[in-house]
């Protein structure tokens, strides 16, 4: 215990100076800290926004061609048609499919109207996008579509935005008042019966929200445009397939089938949505690599207090260092006296500093954020101090800790018995 008591006595020793490094190694814990939690919570918040709905699909759509290929001109369209469906989903890599069009008229009730315009979907759109409803609706069944029955599922800002009761408040996401279960739109001039609302905000179609959606049954709009062209198509892979290959794979067989070129890639276009989650994880963690350098150099300006309080000790310690060298202490002995010296005052300040930051989380997140579409585009994302930032945060006290007290406990360790007892 006698080497601890020294080390207590030489810090008592230093109390100002101690603890204005002890209050920069706190400040910087919580710089370093905060840092990486909002990288990771924006991260965290971005990947649930765009793994949700359809983040695992390759969506198909059509375009314009740029090559003079068959039937095909530069500028010349290519519409879908519904039988396209089966050609795909017989692919061998092909999971499920599922096609959707655009009903290209306004959704309104009343004097009220709905700015998205509405998506035909079949039966197991849902299952394809992860896609729930409120209690007490109910998703499209087969006698909807044998039937063509004109029913409608509208996102909960739609409902908010038709059947709310009144409209108060600048937010761009509205809060339902009621239940719109079982009311009635018009999608043109047509009546819809809702018969359900979505619950949750997913991504659908091409990176539009399902909180401003209306889906209607595919077989109903083919009865009232059975001679408009599919919009889009929504392929799952099956697990651990090429996706590229298959991307590749899906424009070559619908451009045959179309007599258009299979290398055209603006006339089929394939936009694989994971590839995409891909090339957001990598962006995200730069940002939260570039937040932990900013917050790493001020932990850095800490460990240079910890260097100048330990030059100070040892300076100040010079003959006792001599005198224990006198009686057999090793040069090892008085290296580590002064890198345990040095690692208690970044313990001290490191475990303050994670407390202060935790609390502050916590503050950060019990504060009710107001609703909106940037924040619902974002996965909702908050400071989020996870194994990972918990674990460099302490690697870099440790880190920075050594690295602050190895150069005064090398000088200490290299004072000779002689020049400690000629030091004043």
């Amino acid at each position: 215990m006698f080497p601890m008591k020294q080390i207590f006595h030489e810090m008592a020793a230093e109390k100002l100076r101690l603890s204005l490094t002890i209050l920069a190694i706190v400040w910087s814990t919580i710089c370093i800290t905060i840092m990486l939690a909002t990288g990771e919570g924006l991260r965290q918040g971005l990947l649930r926004s765009t793994t949700s709905g359809n983040g695992n699909l390759i969506y198909v759509s059509t375009g314009v061609a740029s090559i003079n290929y068959g039937k095909f001109y530069k500028g010349k369209s290519l519409d879908f048609e519904l039988a396209d469906n089966e050609l795909i989903k017989a692919l061998p890599t092909v999971n499920r499919v599922s096609a959707t069009a655009k009903w290209r008229e306004n959704v309104h009730y009343e004097n009220r109207s709905a700015w998205m315009t509405p998506i035909a979907v079949e039966n197991n759109y849902n299952k394809l996008n992860d896609l729930t409803l409120m209690e007490g609706g109910r998703w499209f069944n087969p006698l909807d579509s044998l039937e063509q029955r004109k029913v409608t599922i509208i996102g909960e800002n739609t409902a908010a935005q038709l059947f709310n009761k009144s409209q108060s408040g600048n937010s761009d996401k509205l809060e339902r008042d009621n239940n719109p279960v079982g009311k009635k739109l018009k999608i043109g001039e047509e009546e819809f019966t809702v018969i359900g609302v979505l619950k949750d905000s997913r991504t659908i179609e091409d990176g539009q929200s399902s909180e401003f959606s209306t889906l209607v049954p595919m077989a109903t709009w083919k009865r009232f445009h059975n001679h408009d062209p599919v919009a889009a198509i929504n392929v799952e892979p099956k697990p651990y397939v090429n996706r590229e290959k298959l991307a590749l794979t899906i424009r070559q067989v619908i451009a045959r089938k179309y007599n258009a070129a299979t290398t055209d890639e603006q006339l089929i276009q394939t936009d694989d949505m994971l590839l995409k989650q891909e090339t957001m994880r990598s962006l995200l963690l730069g940002l939260q690599s570039f937040l932990g350098i900013i917050g790493f150099v001020t932990l850095g300006v800490a460990g240079i207090g910890i260097a100048n309080v330990m030059y100070a000790s040892v300076k100040r310690a010079t003959r006792d260092i001599g005198v224990r060298m006198a009686v057999g202490a090793t040069p090892t002995h008085i290296r580590l006296h002064y890198i345990i010296q040095a690692m208690m005052t970044m313990c001290i300040g490191g475990i303050i500093g994670l407390l202060m930051s935790i609390g502050l989380i916590h503050i950060i997140d019990s504060i009710p954020i107001s609703h909106s579409i940037f924040y619902e585009r974002l996965g909702k994302p908050k400071p989020e101090i996870s194994f990972t930032v918990m674990l460099i945060v302490i690697s870099a006290l440790i880190l920075v800790g050594i690295l602050a007290a190895w150069f005064p406990a090398n000088k200490a360790a290299s004072i000779t018995p002689l020049e400690a007892l000629q030091s004043e």
